[in-house]
């Protein structure tokens, strides 16, 4: 359809070039109407603006029948990819928790070992920067996780095919798992305060995940 569209596109372009050639002929003989050559290119000039009119509606059906047919295609080919978009994320959704989740309770525990044993010099942003250095890979291998994992929900977000009840739901997720993993990535507070949200987060994400489940 896209084809008969630019032929009949070319069609209308040929056509005004010949309407002009035959008009300017025309207007040129109007002295003499009863002569042929006025006639003659009278008749031409008005076939050739009823060829650029059959052209220009045929050309505009034919273009929104093409431009339906494109988006018809690319819906079945976005709604494929969603499938495929909405497992990925999901897979890798309890795994990029888990691992949140693992460095959460490591820097719990080092914390609460480095107050028991610190006597009354305990320092709070020493202890924090020894572990976070501490960890420093593990922390920038949990924010390369979490990019992806943001890629992967705009990706959905973008897809026209997505329900948007189950965009809702994915993108809930990734904000919960996010704030999850900068709690890990991102140590501050008190120690209480830090594990009481860990906690909470930690929850949240649990939660989210049996959401997507049911998707």
């Amino acid at each position: 359809m896209e084809s008969i569209a630019s032929i009949l596109s070319l069609g209308f372009l040929i056509a005004l070039i010949i309407a002009l050639v035959f008009g300017v002929k025309w207007f040129k003989a109007r002295k003499d109407k009863s002569g042929s050559n006025y006639k003659k290119n009278k008749k031409r000039t008005i076939i050739t603006l009823v060829v650029m009119v059959v052209c220009l509606i045929g050309g505009s059906l034919a273009q929104n029948e093409a431009d339906e047919e494109a988006a018809a295609a690319q819906y079945a080919k976005d709604k494929k990819n969603y499938k495929d978009e909405k497992k990925n994320f999901i897979s890798q959704y309890a795994y990029v928790g888990a691992a949140a989740e693992d460095l959460s309770n490591k820097e719990s525990n080092e914390w609460g070992d480095a107050i028991e044993n610190s006597g009354d010099d305990f320092d709070v942003d020493s202890t924090i920067d020894s572990i976070e250095k501490k960890h420093s890979d593990d922390i920038d291998g949990l924010e390369t996780l979490v990019a992806h994992m943001h890629e992967k929900d705009q990706e959905i977000q973008k897809n026209t095919a997505a329900p948007k009840r189950e965009k809702k739901t994915i993108h809930s997720a990734y904000l919960s798992l996010k704030h999850f993993a900068n709690q890990a990535t991102y140590i501050s507070g008190s120690y209480n305060d830090f594990n009481d949200k860990a906690s909470k987060l930690d929850q949240e994400v649990a939660d989210k995940t049996e959401e997507l489940q049911d998707l």
